[in-house]
């Protein structure tokens, strides 16, 4: 009679502690599970300024920057095909949210992109001491912007 009521005990114990531990996952708020992600949205040309749409997120408590490059893939490479830019370590806002930056990158000396071009586009987060995380990477075709009325 005794084994039974332990056991009865136990069981309850235990649907309790699954049912406070579950509640406690549904009530956690959704950002804690994010990570420190980029997320290239296009890339368009307006004469010879590349600019990179994207959306980061990043935790609380960091400082990342951003770095962003991009390099002709329908021609000859070196510095004449490509073009940089990036933001300033600490200038992001890291709240768990996802936010939208645009990230304008200057050509290299003597480069010249044309709507049309096939450019490999790769943006990353910085720290003030140098490389901080891997980002994302596409292979895209520059679009000139959408006229505005």
């Amino acid at each position: 009679m005794k084994s039974t009521r332990l056991k009865a005990r136990l069981a309850g114990t235990a649907a309790t502690v699954a049912v406070l531990g579950g509640a406690a996952l549904a009530t956690a708020p959704a950002a804690a599970a994010k990570a420190n992600v980029i997320s290239i949205d296009r890339v368009t040309l307006d004469g010879q300024q590349l600019s990179v749409h994207l959306g980061y997120s990043c935790d609380t408590g960091y400082t990342w920057g951003l770095t962003g490059k991009a390099v002709k893939t329908d021609g000859p490479a070196g510095p004449a095909s490509s073009a940089t830019g990036t933001v300033p370590a600490g200038a992001l806002t890291c709240d768990y949210r996802t936010r939208a930056l645009k990230l304008d990158l200057t050509p290299a000396a003597g480069a010249h992109f044309a709507a049309g071009d096939d450019v490999k586009v790769t943006v990353a987060f910085t720290e003030e001491n140098g490389p901080g995380l891997e980002g994302e990477e596409i292979i895209t075709t520059l679009q000139a912007p959408a006229p505005t009325r």
